[in-house]
């Protein structure tokens, strides 16, 4: 499986913390779609997510999702992926989930309750859709 690579004009929708749209696929195909955090290492895309939520459940069984990130600041410009789950690693330590909560809300440690386990997910981007439509000027 070949990762493709994030085109260079693109890499700040990754870089910046953004929601990413994340879309599985519920058992009778229909689509199912959750806003989350993630973070990008340059070639693969990751998230985290509570053991017992459904999207860990439907990628236990159909480790592909697509997902979109859009630029809040240009409702015309944004990221589409689709690519296979690679990994799936239990957070025990919370590592990742609390390097999200620093990326994205400021604070060191994720307010979750100690008994709830979380896990973490490594997306291979294998079909990468860059798109900033024309919009003319007013």
């Amino acid at each position: 499986m070949q990762v493709q690579p994030i085109p260079h004009a693109f890499l700040d929708l990754l870089e910046r913390p953004l929601l990413m749209i994340l879309a599985t696929t519920l058992t009778d195909g229909a689509p199912q779609m959750t806003p989350v955090w993630f973070n990008f290492d340059g070639e693969y895309i990751y998230f985290n997510s509570e053991k017992d939520r459904l999207k860990h459940r439907i990628l236990r069984k159909r480790p592909y999702v697509s997902l979109i990130i859009l630029d809040p600041d240009n409702k015309a410009r944004w990221l589409a992926i689709r690519g296979p789950v690679v990994e799936i690693k239990d957070d025990v330590d919370r590592t990742h989930v609390n390097a999200l909560a620093k990326r994205y809300m400021g604070i060191e440690t994720f307010g979750a309750p100690p008994e709830e386990l979380r896990v973490r997910f490594k997306i291979a981007p294998e079909h990468v859709t860059a798109t900033e439509m024309y919009a003319p000027k007013r």
